[in-house]
């Protein structure tokens, strides 16, 4: 049976780990219990796992969260990796120390469980070897809802960890995330990290300068919300669009998720959404939704379908497509797999261009709709509320004092400037 280390960047799973005699330039080979954190801890002095993971892509995948025993992976020559400890505060370090352990201890107990649930399963799998079709497919039924079960569970003592024990707020590091690939809003290649996060850290700045923070980027953008935000590895992620909560009935299973499941700051910032599609296809000149039935719709996992939703744009009435990136989307319209793109504007745009699609997918200028973007805390999670009100603060402030104006027109004027 194949076994998978999830490790949140701030915890490792099961025993401890073994990369404690690992240098850069060499390579190593996970074992059970090791984290990318923790290996870039022992290895460069830094939780900063960037590096390793970059250089190791190809191994690894999309999640940087989840790496699988046995994997060989290349710790590269990084001179200047250990700059971001160096600039901690032993506050800060107290802080991480204190979420780490209360998670590790968590995930050791979910890893336990886990382990003995596959182990109950390789005994009946063992005991069946003899028994009809009917019955060893019940014996697998049941082995699959109680490693399900274990996995559940387990998931339920991570997001109680320390909910007793760990300190307010204020009085720790908050732990946020966020993702790349996101101009002109977040990208750790854009100015201050891109507008969003700039935005983010001087509201937090201007109504509690004295809470200690980190942003983690992490460019599975679907890992935040499918592992990262429920297991509490995380206080908030940014930035997503709030669905129409007030309307769950006519939300999408994932939007009704979303507003069940998390909680939203006020719009640090608005987005149009709209559509794409090829010239000449008609789809671009379109005056209703209603010249949408029957299309083929790409939009990337993870992003709201809400505005979608309201205006009757979901199966049967047309065929949604998911892929992982927006790149895809375009390539599919391309191709002739889709007929439309549902994207936000501004970011059409760069990829359109970048992907020399200039003249030949055209924004339909009739069909726009308007959405913000937000700040998420998970419900569970006991320091979320205070998060999100110390955010609404700060971006209060910023309003006011013409702050907030002035780090849009400054990260718009750059993007305008350098594509």
């Amino acid at each position: 049976m194949k076994k998978y280390i999830i490790a949140s960047s701030l915890a490792i799973a099961g025993a401890s780990g073994s990369a404690f005699a690992q240098e850069a330039c060499s390579t190593y080979a996970i074992q059970r219990g090791d984290s990318l954190r923790e290996l870039a801890m022992t290895v460069y002095g830094t939780a900063d796992y960037r590096a390793i993971y970059d250089a190791n892509r190809d191994v690894i995948g999309k999640n940087p969260n989840i790496i699988r025993v046995g994997e060989k992976l290349k710790l590269p020559c990084v001179e200047t990796a250990s700059s971001s400890a160096e600039d901690k505060t032993e506050a800060e370090k107290l802080a991480a120390e204190m979420a780490s352990d209360l998670v590790r201890a968590a995930e050791d107990r979910a890893a336990k469980a886990i382990a003995e649930a596959e182990a109950r399963v390789a005994v009946a799998e063992a005991e069946a070897r003899g028994a009809t079709a009917e019955e060893l497919a019940e014996i697998r039924v049941n082995a699959k809802s109680e490693i399900e079960t274990a996995r559940a569970e387990g998931a339920a003592l991570i997001r109680g960890a320390g909910t007793d024990e760990r300190p307010e707020i204020r009085d720790r590091q908050a732990l946020l995330i966020t993702g790349g690939n996101y101009a002109p809003f977040t990208d750790e290649d854009l100015p201050d990290r891109g507008l969003y996060t700039r935005l983010i850290e001087t509201a937090l700045l201007r109504a509690a300068p004295e809470q200690s923070y980190k942003i983690q980027f992490v460019n599975d953008w679907n890992s935040h919300l499918d592992l990262l935000m429920p297991t509490l590895a995380f206080d908030a992620t940014f930035p997503w669009s709030r669905p129409n909560c007030e309307e769950l009935a006519a939300l999408s299973e994932s939007d009704r998720d979303r507003c069940e499941a998390y909680n939203f700051s006020n719009p640090f910032y608005e987005v149009v959404d709209t559509f794409f599609a090829r010239d000449g296809s008609g789809y671009e000149e379109a005056q209703s939704y209603v010249e949408f039935a029957g299309t083929t719709i790409c939009r990337p996992e993870g992003w709201s379908l809400s505005h979608m939703d309201a205006v009757g744009l979901y199966e049967p009435a047309i065929t949604l497509m998911r892929p992982d990136t927006p790149d895809e989307c375009f390539d599919a319209v391309m191709a002739g797999t889709a007929d439309v793109v549902a994207i936000e504007a501004h970011l059409a745009v760069e990829a359109i261009a970048r992907l020399g699609y200039d003249f030949e997918l055209i924004e339909n200028p009739n069909l726009a709709a308007i959405k913000s973007l937000n700040v998420m805390t998970h419900v569970d999670n006991p320091d979320g509320e205070a998060l999100l009100e110390t955010l609404n603060e700060g971006l209060e402030i910023m309003q006011q004092s013409g702050e907030w104006r002035e780090i849009i027109s400054t990260a718009l004027r750059y993007q305008m400037e350098n594509g």
